[in-house]
Formats: structure tokens, sequence, C-alpha cells
């Protein structure tokens, strides 16, 4: 059967109760390539692996015992629900029962998770600075705000000068004080938000917009076509199980060979990648050259994911401390120098 159809008939096969989470994936993977690289058979050896037999982990990999004895196979058993990460998944098992590596594809795809997570932890506490000086900039401009706009109000009145209509607005603002702390919160947390919502979706191709996990993903792509390379797997079907990996639908799997063949970019795959793939099937480069090449383009990639988040672990606080500057100096120079200013003016005038 095709690995696209295949694909296609795990994830119908799948039922809604036998869904795994991604801490569950892992460990079982994890179990799953030290049964292989032992040499071990899968079914009937999970559950063993646990000293606990009460635990989840425990549980889980009996139900995939179970699972497996009753004629399902690994991918239906460990990647079945149709989701963009279980085809991720699926494509890994594939290329690894299909070139003989299992062991080696399961690894590459938990250490594409494990860099992921790192990823996002090296983001999240780069915002602990962020969010506490946001904290600070609202608390220290609204005591100003609190505290300068009553005796705005009363010097302005000992000169009988009226207040001009802006500085009238912040008078009655002021008695909104809810209202206030609000526009000041969205003003400097809403750039940030955008740049948190943005990053977490994908574009058209599948691939997520956020470049350090982009370039993760296609840096598991090309390792599943290095695998399948160097094992002799035909291209017909590593290139379609790539596209999977770095997050493409089966429609647009369906159409990759035939995109190498006329030599039109694979927008899921890395361009280094496209060009050995399409090198190898113009007879260019040898399987071992083309091997050797995609393992090296498989670590760059890796290296620039990991180079891009350090990067935005970086300018993240620099970027926030940009905003919570200037919203500080508009709001210093708005609420305490030009006010005087339009005060002196209107006594030198009268």
């Amino acid at each position: 059967m095709n690995p696209l159809e295949q694909t296609k008939s795990s994830t119908d096969a799948s039922s809604a109760d036998s869904r795994l989470t991604l801490k569950e994936q892992l460990a079982l993977c994890q179990q799953v390539a030290r049964l292989v690289r032992s040499r071990l058979p899968i079914s009937g050896q999970l559950s063993q692996l646990s000293s606990d037999a009460s635990s989840s982990l425990a549980r889980t990999a009996n139900s995939l015992d179970q699972q497996l004895a009753g004629g399902k196979s690994l991918r239906q058993a460990l990647a079945g629900e149709n989701s963009r990460d279980s085809r991720i998944l699926a494509a890994c098992i594939d290329a690894g029962e299909q070139s003989g590596r299992l062991d080696e594809m399961l690894d590459h795809w938990m250490e594409m998770h494990l860099d992921l997570d790192r990823y996002s932890r090296l983001v999240r506490s780069a915002l602990l600075y962020p969010a506490l000086l946001i904290a600070i900039t609202l608390c220290s401009l609204g005591y100003v705000f609190w505290r300068l706009i009553p005796e705005y109000r009363t010097t302005y009145a000992m000169f009988n000068v009226d207040l001009p209509t802006w500085l009238a607005h912040l008078v009655n603002l002021r008695e909104r004080m809810g209202v206030l702390v609000l526009l000041l919160f969205a003003l400097l947390v809403l750039p940030l938000a955008i740049w948190f919502l943005r990053r977490r979706k994908l574009d058209a191709s599948g691939l997520p917009r956020e470049i350090a996990s982009r370039l993760r993903v296609q840096s598991l792509a090309t390792q599943l076509l290095q695998t399948s390379v160097a094992s002799g797997l035909p291209l017909s079907q590593s290139i379609p199980l790539s596209v999977l990996a770095s997050g493409g639908d089966p429609s647009s799997a369906e159409r990759s060979f035939d995109l190498v063949r006329q030599q039109t970019a694979i927008p899921q795959l890395a361009r280094e990648t496209f060009m050995l793939l399409a090198s190898l099937h113009a007879g260019l480069v040898s399987q071992p050259e083309a091997s050797e090449h995609l393992a090296t383009v498989a670590s760059y990639l890796r290296q620039q994911a990991a180079a891009r988040a350090a990067r935005e672990a970086r300018w993240l606080p620099m970027l926030v401390a940009l905003i919570v500057g200037g919203l500080t100096i508009v709001t210093y120079v708005t609420l305490i120098y030009l006010p005087w200013i339009l005060l002196l003016q209107s006594i030198v005038a009268v």
C-alpha cells in the first residue's frame, strides 16, 4: 500500500479514546526505539519495560501492546489521530520501518520535540523581565496620573486659566482610573500579544511562521530524507514522507515528487534540501554523496534553529523595553512638561 494511503487509513481507523498526549508519545517512542536497538519484538515487550505496573506509562504501554496484538500497526497505535503532529510522527515511523532504521527516526522525532520545548522555555524565560517591566511601568504611570491631574486642575484654577481640552479629557479620565490602567496595559501588551499569536500560526504550506520552529521541522524532514536515501529507499516514497514530516498535508505530499521531476521548489522543504533532491534525481550526485550532504544540511538547519531561538530570547526584552520606554516618555511629556508650559504661556498672554 502507498505510504500516503497508509497514513490516511491509519487516521480513519483510530478512535477518539486511543489518542495519546505528546508526553505519552515521547515516552512510548523512547521505549520502542530501545526495543528496536536491542532487536527485541515490540509487541508484548512494551508493558514489561516499566517497573511500576500502576504508573501511567505502564498503563499506556499495556494499551499499546494490546492494540499491536489486535492487529494495529505501530503507526496506527502511536499516531492514529488525524492532525498535523500525528502526520509528522506517522511519516517518521513509515520512513523508519521502510528503511530499517526505525530507532533512528524515532530518535530524530523525539530530538525535534525536545528542541522545540527548549526553544519555548527559552522564550518564556525571556518574558519574565518584560512582564516585570510592564507591571512596574503600569504602577508608576498610574501613580503619576493619579497624583498630578488634581494638581493641574487646582493650579490652572488659581490663575483663572481654562484647562486645555485634552487636559480636561484627562481630568475626566482620571475619574475612571480602571479604564486608564486597561488602556495603558493594552498599549504595552498589544504588540507583544500580536507577536506571540503570530508565531504560533502556520503558513499556507503547513510550516510554523516562527522561524526557529520552521527550521527545526525542516531539519527533521531532511534527516528523514538522509536516512531514506542512505538505505536506498526510492525518492518517490521518501519525498512524500518528508513533506508529511515537515507538516504538509497529504495532498501536498502527493504532488511533491512531481515537483522534483519538474525542478520546482517544494514549499515544505528547505531550499538546500530540495537542491540536493533535484541533483540526486537528475543523477548529478550519487546516493552516498547525497546522503552525506543531507546530513550536513540537517545539522546546519538545526544549528540555525537554535541560533534563531537564542536571538529571539535576546531581542524580545529589548523590544518590550523600547515600547515601555516610548510610552513612558510620551506619558511624562504629556503629564509633566506640556501642561506647565501651556500654563506659563497662558499666564504670559494674560
